[in-house]
C-alpha cells in the first residue's frame, strides 16, 4: 500500500501533467479561449471533442500511458531514472566551489535548473529526430493523428528508457557541474526537489501542447516560449513544418539553433506520419506500434 501511495502522488503529484491542478487549470484557460474566440456551441463539446477523444489514436495513446505507468509502478523505468544520484555525484567529486553558496540565491538556483533541464531536453528531442537509430523509436509519439494531453504518454517503452537514460546523463552531468560550483555535498534530496519554473509552465500551457486546442503567443513571445500551436506545428506532416520546434518550454533553443517555426496565422494542422515506412504506425494497432520500431532499428534498410 505504501508503493501504491508513492506512485499516486507521483501521477498525481505537481511533477505529473494530470495533477487535478494541472486539469483545473486547463478546464479554466480553456474557457478563456473559448470566450475570447467566442466558438459557437458548448464548452465541454469544444474542450474534449468527441471525435478527438473516441478516435482510435486517443485509445492508443490510453494503452501506451498504461504500458509507460506499469513500468514506473513496477520500478523498471527507475533503474535507469538516476539524475538526481548523477548530479550529486558529480557534484561531489569536482574540485571544490567555484561561487560563494550566499550569492546564489534559491530562485535563481531554480531558473539555472531549469534551462539547463530545458536545454538538454532539446537536445534529446532533436537527436531522436535525426539519429536513424532512435527515430523509429521516437516516431511513435509521432504517430498520434490526434493530440489530447495524454498524447504526452505516447512513447514506445523503449524510447521511453532511452529518453530517460540520456536525460540523466546529460541533464545530470551538467547539473552536477552547476551544483558542485556552489555547494560540492548537496543532498540527493536537495537535488530532486521540484522546480517552480516547470510547475509554472504545467501550469499555464503543458496539456495544450498536445491538444486540438490552437494558442499562439504571437512571432516576438514565440521567440522565447514554445506555444502550444507551435508544438502542434511539430507534429504537422506539412513539409513546411518538418524538423522545427523542438523545444519543450524555451523557444530560444530552436532561435539559436536554425530550427524555429513562428506562428503567423491560425493554419489548418494535420497530425501523424504521411512516409511509407511509417505506415504501420498509423495503423493505430499496438502490435505494429510495439513492434515496427524494433524491426526497424535492427534491420534499417528492410
Amino acid at each position: 500500500m505504501e508503493h501504491l501511495r508513492e506512485y499516486l502522488t507521483g501521477f498525481f503529484g505537481l511533477q505529473g501533467i494530470l495533477s487535478p491542478v494541472y486539469i483545473l487549470s486547463f478546464v479554466l484557460i480553456g474557457w478563456g479561449v473559448f470566450k475570447w474566440k467566442r466558438i459557437g456551441g458548448g464548452f465541454w463539446a469544444f474542450l474534449l471533442p468527441k471525435d478527438v477523444w473516441s478516435h482510435h489514436s486517443t485509445r492508443t495513446d490510453i494503452s501506451l500511458l498504461l504500458i509507460g505507468q506499469s513500468m514506473i509502478f513496477f520500478k523498471l523505468a527507475a533503474r535507469f531514472a538516476a539524475v538526481p544520484v548523477i548530479a550529486a555525484w558529480v557534484a561531489q567529486n569536482i574540485p571544490g566551489p567555484v561561487f560563494d553558496q550566499a550569492q546564489i540565491s534559491p530562485i535563481v538556483m531554480a531558473l539555472l535548473m531549469f534551462v539547463i533541464y530545458d536545454f538538454s531536453i532539446y537536445w534529446i528531442h532533436r537527436a531522436n529526430h535525426s539519429l536513424r537509430t532512435l527515430w523509429p523509436l521516437h516516431a511513435v509519439h509521432h504517430s498520434a493523428a490526434v493530440l489530447t494531453p495524454l498524447t504526452s504518454f505516447r512513447a514506445h517503452p523503449l524510447g521511453s528508457l532511452v529518453t530517460i537514460s540520456l536525460n540523466t546523463v546529460i541533464f545530470g552531468t551538467i547539473f552536477g557541474l552547476l551544483i558542485g560550483a556552489v555547494n560540492p555535498q548537496p543532498s540527493v534530496a536537495e537535488i530532486a526537489g521540484a522546480n517552480a519554473f516547470v510547475v509554472a509552465i504545467n501550469l499555464l500551457v503543458t496539456n495544450f501542447h498536445h491538444s486540438h486546442i490552437w494558442i499562439s503567443f504571437g512571432p516576438v513571445v514565440e521567440r522565447i516560449l514554445i506555444s502550444p500551436a507551435q508544438h502542434q506545428v511539430h507534429h504537422s506532416t506539412n513539409p513546411l513544418h518538418l524538423n522545427k520546434n523542438f523545444g519543450q518550454s524555451l523557444a530560444i533553443w530552436d532561435w539559436i539553433f536554425g530550427s524555429l517555426y513562428l506562428i503567423r496565422k491560425d493554419e489548418k494542422v494535420t497530425f501523424g506520419l504521411d512516409s511509407p515506412t511509417d505506415a504501420p504506425l498509423m495503423t493505430q494497432r499496438l502490435g505494429p506500434i510495439l513492434l515496427t520500431p524494433l524491426r526497424r532499428m535492427l534491420f534499417p534498410t528492410s
